[in-house]
């Protein structure tokens, strides 16, 4: 867990921690360099509980930073765990939330990623995304053989700062099932956002294995030439993309057919129900 000036919501979030019916074994926590007393909110929970605490004095980039506190994280676990549960400073969990997340994976010996819902915290609505097997950076639970599998070890390792889709990506190339289940909830105190350049989008899909042909086309439909750039500077680069070259091949195969269902498909629905 990372977060950032929550002194008015990490006691909420620590409160339903410690109020699940299946407790965590660990417990680890970064504090990204706050300046409020979130520190010292967070310091009365982990004396009681024997939790983990850093805190970085410096701040980055939003994303790059989350990213980093992450990696620090996962590094003061121990090895022996069997699920890791990423959660975000402001994301409130039901009471058997975890228990109910763990029956899940009995369940479906595939799974690799599990979450729940995530609704608004003061009028309980859901929050909406696209497809049914996206899953909230902020309440996901990973199995030990996924979380190792994706990141290459323990410690949370990832090309871009975009590494909830990364590892969604990872963990469906090499075969382990992903899915939001929504009989089980999270509230979140605010509406997540991903406000994220063109630019820098267009250098992520690069990286994630989406091909020209794709990124061009979404350049025209967005009308945002900032994206294809973006995307051209970081092929010039040759940066590094998530995943060897074996499976990145499988997920911009994966990349682009999502892309054209998610594009093409409803126009032709579209056009078929005037029709009839």
């Amino acid at each position: 867990m990372t977060c950032r000036n929550e002194e008015n919501n990490i006691g909420l979030v620590l409160d339903s921690l410690e109020k699940q019916t299946v407790k965590p074994n660990e417990v680890s926590i970064v504090d990204d360099a706050s300046i409020d007393d979130t520190f010292k909110e967070i310091e009365k929970y982990v004396m009681k509980n024997g939790w983990y605490l850093f805190r970085r004095n410096k701040n980055d980039e939003r994303y790059s930073s989350i990213v980093n506190g992450m990696k620090i994280a996962s590094s003061l676990l121990k090895d022996d765990f069997d699920f890791l549960l990423v959660l975000d400073g402001d994301t409130i969990l039901e009471q058997e939330y975890i228990s109910k997340i763990l029956k899940k994976f009995q369940t479906y010996p595939e799974l690799g990623i599990a979450g729940g819902s995530l609704k608004e915290f003061d009028n309980k609505k859901d929050i909406i995304l696209e497809k049914h097997d996206e899953i909230f950076g902020c309440n996901r639970v990973y199995s030990k053989n996924c979380w190792f599998d994706v990141n290459g070890g323990k410690t949370m390792e990832v090309v871009t700062f975009a590494w909830d889709p990364e590892h969604l990506a990872k963990a469906k190339v090499r075969g382990y099932m992903v899915n939001r289940f929504d009989d089980i909830s999270s509230y979140t105190i605010r509406i997540p956002s991903l406000k994220v350049s063109f630019f820098d989008r267009g250098r992520i899909m690069y990286q994630s294995g989406f091909s020209l042909t794709s990124v061009l086309l979404l350049s025209v439909f967005w009308k945002k030439l900032d994206h294809f750039f973006g995307y051209m500077i970081a092929w010039l680069n040759n940066e590094k993309k998530i995943d060897n070259k074996n499976n990145i091949k499988k997920i911009m195969l994966q990349n682009d057919l999502e892309f054209l269902e998610k594009s093409f498909l409803p126009l032709f629905s579209k056009r078929n129900k005037k029709r009839l």
